[in-house]
């Protein structure tokens, strides 16, 4: 019986891939389900692919934006993403898990030698500039883009999720949202894009608020880490759930096939490396003057397909 400590979207992904190869699964977690989570809620077409075996029901998104104050870009996506929230997704792999033979226990574990780690990564302190996320759903008009609005080294992401809602999701500097008095409406009142492409829509949940974030590796942990609790991949790129869910399935590969965690870490850093890397390289470049500029020239698809994690047929192979 392997153990799986975290249900959430790595969790559930991993379980669901063990019980597709026939190994019994207890998934452990602390948190009561279905639960809002500050997240971009923009599923990879590749995501959709790795779990076709569960029914998922959103909405399409079929093209991308990226919005600066003085310049923009607009591109189709080489294939159509999915908006689901983090609601509605968690829950339906949960329960496809349990439907098919997982045992859940609803308690705190900590993390052993053979366990799959799933359990997110808990904000670390940091000194200098830190970074928070905010998130909140509204109800109005949609469109099926997925929309980034930049400003500075922050930005504010807006794509359709299920249900006729908006998913509007960002990252800023603690102090920005500090001088809005950690208010989200007030924070994104004073970008006049965002305030614009909001008209007419209206907010439907309370603002969530998470950090400080940190992007990169976790510290050295123990058992077969995915998720958050492997790595953070910035949010902007739209491939974080899809590094949850390829990472998930992975440790569940190197459980079965009885792989050290130091190789399954080897495994996810081969797939997951060249996406982070790009990532971090635009993340630097966005303050850059020329960028907008420089962004329009560059095809769309490559600035996409280049934060994509690439190397998926080690989950399969």
């Amino acid at each position: 019986m392997t153990e799986i400590i975290g249900a959430s979207l790595a969790g559930s992904a991993a379980a669901l891939e063990l019980l597709r190869l026939g190994e019994p699964v207890t998934l452990i977690e602390k948190s009561k389900f279905p639960r809002h989570k500050v997240c971009g809620e923009f599923l990879d077409a590749a995501a959709v692919k790795l779990l076709k075996d569960v029914p998922l029901e959103g909405t399409p998104i079929t093209e991308s934006a990226l919005i600066w104050e003085n310049a923009s870009k607009r591109f189709s996506l080489p294939v159509a993403a999915l908006g689901i929230s983090r609601y509605r997704l968690d829950e339906v792999l949960l329960q496809a898990a349990l439907s098919r033979g997982a045992v859940l226990r609803e308690e705190a574990a900590k993390p052993h030698a053979k366990a799959i780690v799933a359990h997110g990564r808990k904000p670390l302190s940091q000194r200098g500039q830190r970074l928070f996320g905010y998130k909140a759903h509204f109800k109005g008009p949609f469109n099926h883009a997925v929309e980034l609005y930049f400003k500075g080294v922050g930005y504010t992401g807006i794509n359709p999720i299920e249900d006729g809602m908006t998913n509007v999701c960002g990252i800023a500097r603690e102090e920005d949202l500090k001088a809005a008095g950690f208010d989200g409406d007030e924070f994104l009142s004073r970008q006049p894009h965002v305030a614009a492409r909001l008209q007419g829509l209206r907010r439907k949940m309370d603002w969530l608020f998470t950090g400080p974030l940190f992007y990169g590796p976790t510290e050295a942990t123990i058992g077969y880490p995915c998720g958050d609790a492997l790595s953070f991949v910035d949010p902007f790129t739209g491939s974080g759930m899809l590094c949850a869910v390829a990472t998930g399935q992975l440790a569940a590969r190197s459980v079965v096939e009885g792989f050290s965690s130091e190789q399954h870490i080897a495994a996810c850093r081969k797939m997951l490396l060249p996406a982070f890397r790009w990532s971090t390289l635009l993340r630097k470049s966005l303050t850059w003057p020329g960028v907008p500029s420089l962004a329009k020239l560059v095809p769309g698809e490559i600035l996409y397909k280049q934060s994509r994690p690439w190397n998926f047929s080690i989950i399969h192979s």
